[in-house]
């Protein structure tokens, strides 16, 4: 933002009196006030309170010992608030002041003005002052130009402040071990031994450390953008659900008879309940996510205002501040985006039952699984197969290729959201015959594998670039619970991992043939399966066994080689049952439902399934296609 956008009244004015700021205090979230506005704001309301909320986002901090006069000036403000001043100062000088001096009469109108002497003057006494021996480098600056960011930025640049010590000598020197601002004369008596610093380059020294705090913030308000625009996506998926569900639940009561009318109409309540209860919960995401992205934004503001317009000493002065309002927004956390919300359909019987089922004849509203196969793409493979696969909020596709035979071969592919392939994350331990396990997707951003051999999690950005490794024994696949805490199911045991790989919880899991795959649903609970098993196991969020689902075979509830899985938003599992070529429904409970998709619907050898950021089904087969299914 320029500085003549930041030199408004808005910017300059208390947001509780509404008027020119007097004494202005910063809080840690970087909204400023009046000293006497927020001393009364806290009498009124939290007289005796060690702790109260910002008037305007709400986030609470501590009062100072010393009240709210020992709260951190906003010293970039006054300085700003000054060049106004200063401007306004110029701006009112409408005749010439020399001419004024020497008592013309009728004054010629001021064209310029000299930053040196500050007095404005008109076209000729301007061109006299220039031709002076003393005047010859002081910079004039034309009437038109007091708005400008050239003439603001000179201004902001001649703010001369004396030594405390005389009143006399300008300060040109930084004490980083005292924090204050002396002349040279005090530097050489009473600073020595300091590591003292002229003002300029202390200020670039700290305005680099404060960039590396900014650079983040950035970042993150990035992803907070990308969060709303995949949590709008889904609204508007919810919204053609709804639409295309009642569409039918419509059409279905124009078939029956008056006295199920009124079956239709709970139906067509059933269907808005289910629809605004998934709408209501992305909407509290997304003002989550406006709230803490305001944080940022702020805080980033601030600061960016502070790097790009603050004068050495403000810099100096209000970095602190800066810094731990940066380090406070940092501990904030993008929210979660559930599971794909997926669409509803309704589901009737034959009509003739009708007479002995009205309920049975209307139907349910259920997820809907057309088994319409929307889009279908190869990876390319010579001896590898697909291992793991998952997919971002916004529709990018993560997929592990693994080869046994050559261990070089082992590579993650990223994807966008129409299949373009962005990038490959070759194996970094190959020459230790070790390979990746697992994919997931913190909530950073960040792509979080595992090395079996190594017991090492590994945490990539999305460019590739290895941003951590950790320890964890044996891990064989790892997913992100609604903590936002890595979940790893290791060759013996299920651990759960802060992101800095502290260990928080872990408890036996038995191991099995073959790799083994995991998944944390919106609750907390984790589904663990592996091909070598005739069942997956489901443990709730702290870790404890709730049930098993699947025996062998190829019957209602039986799997050949369960595979990855995933949920939809009302708690029902989707499992790939590898050999049965088939994608199994199981309820919340663990009773078998149906099958989604089979082979009729050209499924071979499912091994992965994930839900994209619109609701539909992404099935990897082990053979290397991709397929994407309308549900």
């Amino acid at each position: 933002m320029s500085l003549s956008k930041i030199l408004t009244e808005d910017y300059l004015t208390c947001s509780i009196c509404l008027e020119k700021f007097k004494d202005p205090k910063v809080l840690g979230c970087t909204h400023t006030f009046c000293q006497h506005c927020l001393q009364d704001h806290l009498d009124r309301n939290f007289r005796g309170c060690s702790r109260f909320p910002c008037p305007i986002c709400r986030r609470q901090w501590d009062l100072p010992g010393g009240g709210v006069s020992s709260l951190q000036t906003n010293h970039l403000l006054v300085s700003i608030s000054h060049t106004l001043g200063q401007v306004e100062r110029a701006k009112n000088a409408k005749k010439c002041e020399v001419c004024c001096l020497k008592k013309v009469q009728n004054p010629p109108s001021a064209t310029k003005r000299c930053l040196e002497c500050e007095e404005s003057m008109c076209g000729d006494c301007s061109s006299e002052h220039v031709l002076h021996k003393l005047n010859r480098d002081h910079k004039l600056f034309p009437v038109d130009q007091y708005d400008s960011d050239e003439y603001v930025t000179e201004l902001r640049a001649r703010q001369n402040i004396l030594c405390d010590h005389n009143n006399k000598d300008p300060i040109d020197i930084f004490c980083p071990a005292c924090k204050k601002f002396v002349c040279v004369g005090c530097m050489v008596l009473e600073h020595q031994g300091h590591d003292c610093l002229r003002i300029n380059i202390a200020a670039d020294k700290r305005k680099e450390k404060l960039e590396l705090h900014v650079k983040p913030i950035e970042k993150k308000s990035l992803l907070y953008d990308q969060f709303k625009t995949a949590a709008e996506d889904q609204k508007a998926s919810v919204e053609q659900g709804r639409k295309k569900a009642k569409s039918q639940v419509n059409k279905q009561l124009e078939l029956v008879i008056k006295m199920v009318r009124q079956r239709a109409e709970d139906l067509l309540e059933e269907t808005d309940a289910t629809s605004n209860a998934k709408l209501e919960v992305l909407n509290a995401l997304i003002a989550t996510a406006t709230s803490d992205q305001n944080q940022l934004n702020d805080v980033l503001d601030f600061s960016r205002k502070l790097i790009n317009h603050g004068n050495d000493m403000d810099v100096l002065q209000m970095a602190d501040t800066c810094e731990q309002s940066s380090a406070s927004v940092q501990t904030l956390h993008i929210p979660k985006l559930p599971a794909a919300l997926t669409q509803l359909q309704l589901i009737t019987n034959k009509m003739e039952e009708c007479v002995t089922n009205i309920n049975s004849c209307l139907g349910d509203v259920v997820p809907a699984a057309s088994g319409r196969l929307v889009t279908t793409f190869k990876v390319e493979l010579a001896k590898e197969l697909i291992s793991h696969m998952t997919i971002d909020g916004y529709g990018g596709t993560f997929i592990g290729i693994f080869c046994n035979e050559d261990c070089p071969r082992n590579r993650i592919h990223i994807y966008d959201n129409t299949f373009i392939l962005l990038g490959t994350i070759p194996n970094p331990r190959a020459e230790e015959k070790d390979m990746f396990v697992g994919i997931a997707i913190d909530d950073d951003g960040n792509i979080i594998t595992g090395c079996q051999i190594s017991n090492e999690i590994i945490v990539y950005t999305k460019a590739g670039g290895q941003v951590k490794t950790f320890h964890s024994e044996s891990p064989e696949a790892v997913a992100v619970n609604s903590k936002g805490h890595y979940v790893v199911a290791g060759r013996h045991t299920l651990t759960v991992h802060q992101k800095d790989g502290k260990v928080l919880q872990t408890t036996p899991d038995p191991g099995g043939q073959y790799t083994k795959y995991i998944h944390c649903n919106v609750n907390g609970d984790v589904i663990v399966s592996d091909p070598g098993d005739d069942h997956i196991r489901v443990y709730n969020s702290t870790l404890q066994l709730k049930y098993r689902y699947g025996t062998h075979g190829d019957g209602d509830g039986q799997v050949d080689a369960p595979c990855g899985t995933c949920c939809l938003d009302n708690g029902d599992i989707i499992l790939a049952d590898l050999n049965n070529h088939r994608l199994h429904l199981v309820s919340p409970d663990g009773k078998f439902k149906r099958f989604l998709l089979s082979k009729d619907n050209g499924l071979f050898n499912p091994g992965n399934v994930t839900l994209n950021h619109l609701g539909k089904l992404v099935v990897g087969e082990r053979g290397g296609r991709i397929k994407l299914f309308e549900l």
